[in-house]
C-alpha cells in the first residue's frame, strides 16, 4: 500500500462515523465494500487537509497516491480520488485517459462511480483533448461492466451544461441511443440526468430529442426532462 494513501486509510478509520451513519454494508450506494460509516463532508474534509499540507506533492506521488486508493477494500478509499483529481487541475490534465478508464473498471455502485465523474472532468479538459475523451467514452459505453456503462453518461453531465459545443451534445445523444435500452436503474437515471443538464445549453436539441425518441427512451427520462423543460425543475 502507498505510505500516503495508509495514512489516508488511518484518518478514515480513526474518524467517528456521522451522525445517522452505520458501519454496516452501504447497501443503498451500491456498493459490497466495506464503509466506515463517514459522511462525504467529512471524507472531503480529511482529504483536504491532506492536499494543504502536501501542496507540493509531484505528479508521480498524486498518480501512484490515487492508482492506490482505486485498489482499497473501503468505498471511503474508492471515493477519496474526487478531492485529489479536482484540486490538482493541471495533474488531472495530464492523466493518461487509458489510466482513467482503468480506474473507472474498479468501482462498484452508482455512488462510487459518480464521485469520480459527476463535476470532476469540466468541457474544458474534454474540449482540449476531444478525439482522445470521445473515443474512451464511447468505449466505456460499449463495455459490458455497467458501472463503465453509467460512467460514460455521468463524465458528460458537467461538460454539456458548461459549453455549447456541439461535439459534447452529440456525443451525449449518440451515448444515450446507445444505452436507452438499458433497464437497469445506474442507466436509466443517469440518462435523465444527462438530459436535463443538458438542457441550460442545448434547450431546443434536447426538447427535439425527447420528440423523437419519445417512444423507447426510458419513461423516467422522458417525464423528469418533460418537466425540467416545463418548469425549470427536476
Amino acid at each position: 500500500m502507498n505510505p500516503q494513501h495508509r495514512f489516508l486509510l488511518e484518518q478514515f478509520q480513526n474518524t467517528r462515523p456521522g451522525r445517522g451513519q452505520t458501519t454496516q454494508r452501504p447497501e443503498h450506494l451500491g456498493t459490497r465494500r466495506r464503509w466506515y460509516g463517514l459522511k462525504n463532508e467529512q471524507r472531503r474534509r480529511i482529504m483536504l487537509d491532506f492536499i494543504a499540507a502536501n501542496r507540493d506533492l509531484p505528479y508521480e506521488d498524486w498518480l501512484a497516491l490515487i492508482d492506490s486508493l482505486y485498489r482499497g477494500e473501503s468505498y471511503e478509499e474508492r471515493c477519496a480520488p474526487q478531492t485529489l483529481l479536482v484540486k490538482f487541475p493541471r495533474y488531472r490534465r495530464q492523466l493518461p485517459l487509458k489510466q482513467l478508464g482503468a480506474w473507472l473498471g474498479a468501482l462498484e455502485g452508482w455512488a462510487e462511480v459518480d464521485g469520480t465523474c459527476q463535476t470532476v472532468f469540466t468541457a474544458t479538459d474534454l474540449l482540449a483533448n476531444w478525439a482522445g475523451w470521445r473515443g474512451l467514452l464511447e468505449s466505456l459505453a460499449g463495455d459490458d461492466n455497467i458501472n463503465k456503462q453509467r460512467a460514460a453518461l455521468v463524465l458528460l453531465t458537467a461538460p454539456i451544461s458548461q459549453s455549447a459545443d456541439e461535439r459534447i451534445l452529440n456525443l451525449s445523444l449518440a451515448l444515450i441511443d446507445r444505452l436507452k435500452a438499458e433497464k437497469d436503474k445506474r442507466i436509466t437515471k443517469a440518462i435523465s440526468w444527462l438530459l436535463r443538464k443538458g438542457i441550460k445549453q442545448h434547450r431546443d436539441a434536447i426538447s427535439d430529442f425527447l420528440d423523437a425518441r419519445a417512444d423507447s427512451l426510458p419513461a423516467i427520462a422522458l417525464r423528469e426532462t418533460r418537466k425540467k423543460l416545463d418548469t425549470g425543475k427536476k
